[in-house]
């Protein structure tokens, strides 16, 4: 069998003019977790990421942790993409422009909590294809993440090991292939995804197994509370 790491990108810059790119933080949560990594000698055949920004910095950042060089191969597989999420709010806040949660954040637009709460309107409006002038549709998203699935199965040798940085939203929906999720248990999983969580799989070219979710080891420390976040 081989093994999966999937990993969620570090902070990013939430309420910034530019969301891809990470926070001093975000890079942090990414040292410590290549250290981690390191302390536990893990060793990696295949490197992964989708082509944002914050998946890049991601990866880097976690090779610095782990005083390592990206010489093993690398491939950017666009799959692994977040969805256009701004673009989902601001479709479905042009077509209720009523809804309360709209007003609410038109006056409090970098309020996090307020964000999520309607995020989860939007997404459930997004998978019931109720939402106009999109970038992506829910069907074509789920598509680009199955074809990212099916790529990392291809490399499947036994002992390998492979580390994937991707985004919460296209996470959340690989495991859902696996676990045979609906939209909303997707969306669940996808809000409470840490910055830098970990979810392992066993894997090979027929099958893929759910070992453990969304675990920040290197990141739960006693009286550091401030390194967990969620944007």
């Amino acid at each position: 069998m081989s093994e999966l790491y999937l990993v969620r990108h570090g902070q990013a810059s939430f309420g910034a003019d530019n969301y891809d790119q990470l926070s001093e933080l975000g890079f942090e949560q990414s040292r410590l977790l290549g250290q981690y990594l390191a302390a536990r000698e893990v060793v990696f055949d295949h490197l992964i990421g989708g082509d944002l920004q914050r998946h890049r910095q991601t990866l880097k950042s976690i090779c610095d942790g782990m005083r390592r060089e990206i010489t093993v191969p690398h491939h950017i597989h666009p799959g692994l993409n977040e969805y256009h999420f701004e673009a989902l709010v601001q479709a479905f806040s042009n077509q209720n422009p009523q809804n309360p949660l709209v007003q609410k954040l038109a006056e409090e637009p970098v309020d996090k909590r307020l964000y999520y709460r309607l995020l989860r309107q939007v997404l459930m409006a997004w998978s019931e294809d109720q939402l106009h002038d999109i970038p992506e549709s829910w069907t074509d998203f789920q598509q680009r993440v199955l074809d990212a699935r099916a790529m990392l199965q291809t490399l499947a040798e036994p002992g390998n090991r492979i580390l994937v940085v991707s985004s919460g939203g296209a996470i959340s929906l690989f495991i859902g292939s696996v676990l045979a999720l609906s939209p909303s248990k997707v969306f669940e999983l996808n809000l409470q995804m840490r910055n830098t969580g970990m979810s392992h799989f066993y894997f090979n070219r027929d099958m893929i197994n759910l070992s453990s979710f969304n675990t920040v080891p290197h990141l739960d420390l006693p009286g550091q509370a401030n390194l967990i976040t969620y944007g």
